[in-house]
């Protein structure tokens, strides 16, 4: 591999998605400029599975405990930029996600092109059956206290980049300096709000946030927060949030 400056890890737990999600992202991403972390999260079932299906050229990291999303992407990203001086963005996908056509290189220009931009993600698609829905709704951040995503907006609507309050973390890209400030994502939630706490410590160091209107992603699943059967920990790190952030979700437009 040449001097990979895109560093990006896929978190998993089970082995449903991760072999097409792989060949997905090397069939839309033409180039060799990106490094690819596979963080299986202290699953040891399916540990032969990848070691036996996975690309040679993708990176296999092995928990041995579930550090869930916000410690598995922090272990990824860690591992990376250990073994790649190179790096300069770093970047998390869920393994349940269909990338679409150039969906990473208008990522990297609104970071390259935006001094002040931290992080940025792509407009997600809503997902059914593998048929999009017929009114094409986008999304492109969370609110807090709401089932459903605030910004569900027409595709005819999104014409632009747009500076947005949160990324939704099924798909983050940021520079590496700014997650370095901020150390990362705060491991003390557990599968929800970490994202919203990531983009509030980048927010409150002065950083801008941005959703790219050129780079598209399927969510096959999404809203795993708001599932409190299937996340246990929701109410937690709910309450985590806002303890930790209290009157600034105002000052940020987040409550």
């Amino acid at each position: 591999m040449n001097k990979p400056q895109i560093g990006l890890v896929i978190p998993i737990v089970q082995r449903k998605y991760i072999i097409s999600l792989i060949k997905q992202i090397n069939k839309t991403v033409p180039d060799n400029n990106i490094a690819i972390c596979v963080v299986n999260d202290g699953n040891n079932k399916i540990e032969n599975y990848l070691d036996k299906y996975l690309p040679k050229e993708i990176e296999l990291l092995n928990l041995e405990n579930n550090l869930c999303f916000a410690g598995a992407n922090n272990a990824g990203w860690k591992f990376l930029v250990d073994k790649y001086s190179s790096i300069k963005y770093l970047g998390t996908i869920n393994d349940d996600t269909i990338p679409q056509n150039n969906w990473l290189d208008p990522l990297v220009l609104s970071l390259k092109n935006n001094n002040r931009v931290a992080a940025c993600n792509p407009i997600m698609i809503t997902h059914s059956n593998n048929i999009l829905n017929n009114k094409s709704q986008y999304s492109s951040t969370w609110k807090l206290g709401d089932s459903k995503h605030p910004m569900v907006i027409d595709k005819e609507r999104i014409t632009r980049d747009t500076y947005v309050s949160v990324l939704g973390g099924f798909c983050i890209l940021a520079k590496i300096e700014a997650l370095l400030q901020i150390d990362y994502f705060d491991e003390r939630y557990k599968n929800s709000c970490e994202d919203i706490d990531l983009c509030l410590k980048l927010r409150k160091n002065n950083w801008d946030l941005m959703t790219c209107c050129n780079s598209y992603i399927i969510h096959k699943c999404g809203k795993s927060r708001f599932k409190s059967k299937m996340n246990t920990n929701v109410p937690q790190s709910r309450k985590l949030l806002f303890s930790k952030w209290g009157d600034d979700l105002n000052k940020y437009n987040l409550k």
